[in-house]
């Protein structure tokens, strides 16, 4: 057996290397080259966040790889996009391939089989793709909405700007301090005059239960008395002064012939003149009426 030329060897290390190379790319994309598998044609409207080698999962368990994708003009700018499959994985027909994106970005297409069929879709169908809307899409679709609101935001801001900065704000601010300063001041008078009260209530309180227990007392003794009784003696001493205003007023008695005799009255008026006269004599002329004789 001849050598082998060193040009040869060259050539065969340089063809190893390739397909290390390739086998190394391959590997770190997540394309194992040994491994077998079958290809599937999925279509989606949109492949944001979508690359090669992106994986394939069935229940959480990797099944498959993305291998390429490319632009189908013909159909609405359609992107097909081709999938290495296990070999040994049937896809029931009816079942959906669903490209969900992360919110860092990462993407994973969930396989969701169908199980009320016995029929599998085969290399030559195409698979209608679903993308499911993530938080980012939803970002997206809000914009519009996010810059329609910005110029009210913008106004919003201004009129707080403006406010903060009016002197009337600055002004009633004062008022508000000073009327905080005069509620404090109320309080603290308040609560002054609630401690004298607290000081002079038992005072107050014992002097109203004295007075209910003199008020009881003399509920007490009113509630003694008869009332019977007192009527009737009463009664009696009306209807005797009664008689007696009667009797006075009657001619048939010395009081009230006394009271009522004009004669008489006249009579006595006349001796008590007399007599007053009588007595004036006296006083004047005393040797009238007196002898005084000395032995």
């Amino acid at each position: 057996m001849g050598k082998i030329s060193k040009e040869v060897k060259i050539g065969i290390a340089f063809v190893i290397a390739i397909f290390l190379l390739y086998y190394g790319i391959s590997f770190l994309k997540g394309i194992n080259l040994f491994r077998p598998s079958n290809s599937y044609m999925v279509v989606f409207d949109d492949v944001s966040g979508l690359t090669q080698a992106t994986p394939v999962t069935l229940n959480g368990f990797q099944v498959g790889l993305v291998s390429s994708m490319e632009l189908d003009t013909k159909h609405s700018n359609k992107v097909i996009t081709y999938l290495g499959m296990d070999k040994g994985l049937k896809i029931p027909k009816g079942s959906k391939m669903i490209l969900d994106v992360a919110v860092l970005g990462a993407a994973t297409i969930i396989m969701e089989t169908n199980p009320y069929t016995q029929e599998y879709i085969s290399n030559t169908d195409t698979i209608i793709g679903i993308r499911n809307k993530g938080m980012m899409d939803a970002a997206g679709s809000m914009l519009p909405q996010v810059q329609n609101l910005l110029p009210k935001i913008d106004s919003i801001l201004s009129g707080i700007n403006t406010l903060v900065n009016s002197p009337v704000l600055t002004q009633s601010l004062t008022d508000v301090s000073q009327m905080t300063g005069d509620l404090a001041k109320t309080t603290k008078q308040l609560n002054t005059m609630m401690a004298a009260l607290n000081r002079d209530v038992p005072t107050i309180t014992g002097n109203i239960s004295r007075a209910t227990t003199d008020l009881t007392g003399v509920s007490k003794q009113f509630s003694q008395i008869d009332i019977g009784a007192t009527y009737q003696s009463v009664d009696a001493t009306m209807k005797n002064l009664e008689n007696l205003s009667a009797r006075i007023n009657s001619k048939d008695g010395s009081l009230g012939l006394l009271l009522n005799d004009r004669q008489l009255y006249d009579s006595i008026m006349t001796t008590m003149g007399n007599a007053s006269l009588l007595l004036k004599d006296v006083k004047e002329h005393p040797s009238r009426y007196i002898n005084v004789k000395v032995f």
